[in-house]
């Protein structure tokens, strides 16, 4: 018999962090924490520790803290009026508030996650300079964004006295000067790719490929219906296109289809039972959480990446071919350009940048 410990399956380590994070779902809800730690036998111990107090303060009633539950209960505060703020304070920060969730659902939207799953040590600094960059490019004035943030600051120092986080990323950021932090994006390799589709059952095993030759989120690729696909009696690129419900917003979006897809639409088996691409026996007939069935599968393979990285993927490799920024934009549903120039032309030379910049707003090259 073997001393060796086998490697949990709800530890991980994000792309862009040194530190092991658990992942545990408990009732159906994944709760998600950084275990601060670098050592990966260090983090095995803490895990099971920590599994062990989740479940009993889940036995208990008192497992709840998200981001989402720390904000309600802080916005609640700021309506008594028993409360150490004056009534226009109090009015100010239950605005940013509300502006905080929008941005920051929107935020949880574009790196593929649920802003009712983010845990509260999932606010970064990262997470908080995404917030600034968001709300510039809406064009909100700098005092208005001051005023969010002293409100952000406040309500992530509620949060850190609750015993929820162990340092206030607000704080952080405004000593670092204000400084733009964006998630280094490193872009699955095609091995990888291979190894994670060639462990998903029934056709979860097109899954991965699709959104990697597609940049379509998790949920809209997931609920994509075969009514909603035309032009398939001549399956050839510039004739065949799909059309995208289940979209961020529900603004319904169409994309032409490349040849890739059209090839890997061509080899999916379709179901008598359900009208989905990517059809399963169930009494619903799709997927529901496949984001979370594919980070369990990618622990089996080593995939180190999520699925939502296949998107970041797309979109730069696309523009390396050629594809205009505005295209690009466009075909991955972004609500502005500015957050496709932000997170892609980094990783684009100086003449990328000007050949993908210069066809002006027509989206078509």
């Amino acid at each position: 018999m073997s001393n060796k410990e086998e490697k949990p399956k709800n530890i991980f380590k994000p792309n862009n962090s040194k530190y092991w994070w658990l992942r545990v779902k408990i009732h159906g809800v994944t709760h998600r924490e950084s275990l601060r730690t670098t050592s990966q036998r260090v983090a095995e111990k803490k895990a099971k520790g920590r599994i062990k107090e989740l479940r009993g303060l889940d036995e208990a009633g008192e497992l709840d803290w998200s981001f989402g539950a720390g904000l309600a209960k802080f916005y609640d505060v700021l309506g008594l009026e028993s409360s150490s703020w004056g009534a226009e304070t109090r009015k100010r920060y239950r605005c940013s508030l509300r502006q905080i969730l929008r941005v920051i659902d929107g935020y949880c939207d574009d790196i593929g996650c649920n802003i009712k799953d983010l845990m509260a040590a999932e606010i970064t600094t990262a997470v908080v300079s995404e917030f600034v960059s968001r709300r510039r490019a809406e064009g909100v004035t700098v005092s208005t964004i001051n005023r969010d943030l002293t409100a952000f600051a406040n309500l992530m120092r509620s949060i850190k006295n609750d015993g929820w986080i162990e340092t206030n990323p607000v704080q952080n950021y405004e000593k670092q000067g204000m400084k733009e932090i964006l998630p280094v994006i490193v872009p699955p390799s095609e091995a990888s790719i291979q190894k994670l589709s060639a462990r998903a059952p029934g056709t979860l095993f097109y899954f991965p490929k699709f959104l990697d030759a597609t940049g379509g989120r998790v949920t809209e690729m997931a609920m994509l219906l075969w009514s909603d696909i035309s032009g398939f009696e001549n399956p050839v690129e510039g004739n065949v296109q799909a059309i995208l419900r289940n979209t961020k917003g529900k603004k319904v979006r169409a994309i032409a289809l490349r040849q890739e897809v059209i090839d890997i639409l061509l080899k999916i088996p379709r179901s008598n039972a359900s009208p989905y691409v990517f059809w399963n026996s169930t009494e619903h007939g799709y997927y529901k959480d496949p984001s979370n069935l594919f980070w369990e599968y990618g622990q089996e393979t080593g995939f180190n990446a999520r699925l939502h990285d296949l998107r970041h993927k797309f979109a730069i490799e696309r523009l390396k071919e050629g594809w205009s920024i505005y295209r690009v934009q466009k075909y991955i549903g972004h609500g502005s350009v500015l957050t496709t120039e932000r997170y892609y032309l980094r990783y684009l030379t100086e003449e990328e940048k000007a050949r993908v910049s210069a066809d002006g707003d027509n989206g078509i090259r």
